[in-house]
């Protein structure tokens, strides 16, 4: 934990004594009544937190914010959604790339019954977001939204960022078939053209289908591959997030 993240709107909180955080803080980084911790609120203030008591129920803490965290980089990844427990390192380490807007789609080849999982449909997923934020020592999460299908969250992208074609956003999809150029040199040129926000198109365990990278073409995006290994999707999403933003001069 490089950074305590505070999910809450009160600056006075407690930690249940039960709780990994507090376990933490008191077995591995040995603090105890008085001492201070790094810690951040979700809604960007960053500062310290002091502990003010502890007992056999958890720790009693108060927030002091004195900055405001840097604001998230501005990538939005379109992922088709992947299985349950890929995503949640998928979102944790995406989260501590900064990315600011994560998108998952349905596909056409994609496992539906991923889309109804509990961590998708209860938010099961925020606890992920904690704890990549925890690891970047920034508190900000990025928006997580999910579509049933690829077109309907084109659409989404269209309303958000206006269409490609009235110079929105920059966008690119991997395919390992139809991409002409590296995803690094997409992104190199791209950072010349100062085309941000960059959408990332990335399909789900088997990729995408022809319709729908004809789908995505018509929607303006350009694609690119990250070489002619077939790469899981935790890898690819991860491999691509941190190319494109070193390309774009993000990172």
């Amino acid at each position: 934990m490089n950074m305590l993240i505070i999910d809450r709107e009160s600056d006075d909180f407690k930690l249940p004594a039960t709780g990994p955080k507090a376990r933490h803080i008191v077995k591995i980084l040995k603090k105890g009544p008085g001492d201070e911790l790094a810690a951040g609120c979700t809604d960007g203030r960053i500062g310290t937190a002091r502990i003010e008591a502890h007992d056999d129920t958890g720790l009693c803490l108060r927030f002091f914010p004195n900055a405001i965290a840097d604001s998230l980089l501005p990538l939005t990844l379109l992922l088709g959604f992947p299985r349950p427990i890929q995503a949640k390192r998928i979102l944790k380490d995406l989260t501590s790339l900064g990315v600011a807007h994560i998108m998952l789609c349905g596909t056409e080849l994609g496992e539906k019954s991923y889309i109804e999982s509990d961590f998708f449909k209860k938010g099961e997923y925020r606890e992920a977001l904690l704890e990549g934020a925890e690891q970047a020592a920034n508190p900000r999460l990025p928006e997580v939204e999910s579509h049933w299908t690829l077109k309907r969250a084109l659409d989404a992208l269209d309303t958000r960022y206006g269409p490609a074609d009235k110079q929105g956003a920059a966008r690119c999809c991997l395919d390992p078939y139809r991409g002409e150029q590296a995803l690094s040199a997409v992104a190199a040129r791209l950072s010349r053209e100062r085309q941000t926000p960059f959408i990332l198109g990335i399909g789900s365990e088997r990729g995408w289908t022809d319709a729908e990278l004809s789908m995505m073409e018509e929607r303006g995006f350009r694609f690119a591959s990250l070489g002619r290994r077939i790469l899981k999707s935790e890898t690819a999403a991860v491999a691509a997030v941190a190319i494109s933003l070193a390309g774009l001069g993000l990172l």
